[in-house]
């Protein structure tokens, strides 16, 4: 079977708004004789998915621990380092940009051969993300439809990496929503150039932690607002289903919760940043567990192979969908383009810039 292929876009970058761990880069702490970042690296090599992988973040420590962890940059295939931007919008354009094979002015570039040019954006704080996890969220994406397919973990994939009496995990925080709770899983397959709206993108991503309630508050102040049917039923729906999540207070959440189909909610999102948008339901939670803090980073340390072990047997259970190749690798024609009317999640939790 002929996988679809894209570039992918390792976003590592270190700025204001990125969340540090120990005090130190979440891409550079160390997991059983290796950095995080490497891991994520490996498993970009294998999938065979990803065409090539561009890294943004700071270069000269990039490169050191790549040489440090035996990471080829040739092989098997090519690995370009980028220096960091500002911010997680700009790495991801300046990512983007760097993968054109011509140079392109910017303001032109909405009528480019390369409008629906598409990426696979990953974080870099993801140690568990598996090959066939990556493979599967690419095959399954629907970009013949949408400009912007995210991951999303159902809450039964994680449940495994819960803590156990006598042993750490992680707790996550979800999306209540009608149909699932859902965590972000951070994985982004999109047409940059198709998001009309892309300066809301580094608002969502300074309200990311769903943890904070202030931020959870501030984000939907600053995002859902911007939504010309003004749906807050969706964002009350949302704030108080976590909230009452956090008291553990069930007949709640789940009462909030069906404010909130996931159709709905992402229909609002898609007006809001003026693209077709959609959430991508996947059964592996590799690229969930990510590292937001010091007591998840010890929990992955100390359970790494036995997470491992768990994530590689999923294999077998999900097998890659058939799919054909996708129109949205290739450049197109003025006539392909498509209307800007969709669905979406919004990115409340993006990892690292």
């Amino acid at each position: 079977m002929e996988l679809k292929q894209y570039d992918a876009l390792l976003v590592a970058g270190e700025g204001k708004d990125s969340y540090k761990v120990n005090h130190r880069h979440k891409a550079f702490l160390p997991i059983q004789g290796k950095c995080v970042i490497s891991y994520v690296i490996e498993a970009l090599q294998k999938a065979q998915s990803v065409r090539s992988i561009t890294i943004i973040g700071p270069k000269k420590e990039i490169l050191e621990h790549m040489e440090t962890d035996g990471i080829n940059s040739d092989r098997p295939k090519p690995i370009h380092v980028l220096e960091q931007k500002r911010n997680l919008y700009e790495n991801v354009w300046h990512g983007f940009l760097s993968t054109l094979p011509e140079e392109w002015p910017e303001q032109e570039l909405e009528n480019s051969p390369y409008r629906d040019k598409a990426v696979l954006v990953v974080p870099c704080d993801s140690p568990l993300i598996t090959p066939h996890e990556i493979d599967y969220f690419v095959q399954s994406s629907d970009l013949e439809n949408y400009d912007q397919v995210l991951g999303m973990t159902p809450e039964e994939s994680l449940r495994t990496f819960y803590p156990e009496p006598g042993k750490p995990g992680i707790q996550m925080a979800y999306l209540h929503l009608k149909e699932q709770r859902y965590r972000i899983n951070n994985l982004h397959l999109v047409k940059p150039i198709r998001i009309g709206n892309r300066h809301h993108i580094q608002q969502m991503y300074h309200y990311r932690y769903q943890r904070n309630f202030k931020n959870v508050i501030l984000f939907g102040w600053e995002i859902i607002g911007k939504d010309k049917k003004g749906r807050y039923r969706f964002y009350i729906g949302l704030l108080l289903g976590l909230f009452f999540s956090w008291l553990n207070i069930q007949f709640l959440v789940r009462f909030f919760r069906s404010w909130v189909p996931k159709r709905g909610l992402e229909d609002c999102i898609s007006n809001i940043m003026d693209t077709r948008f959609m959430g991508l339901e996947s059964p592996f939670p590799g690229a969930a567990l990510d590292i937001d803090n010091a007591r998840d980073y010890e929990a992955i340390k100390l359970r790494f192979k036995e997470w491992q072990d768990t994530l590689n047997q999923l294999a077998d259970l999900h097998p890659l969908p058939v799919t054909r190749r996708d129109p949205a690798q290739w450049p197109v024609t003025a006539s392909s383009r498509k209307s800007s009317s969709g669905i979406g999640l919004p990115q409340v939790d993006a990892g690292t810039t």
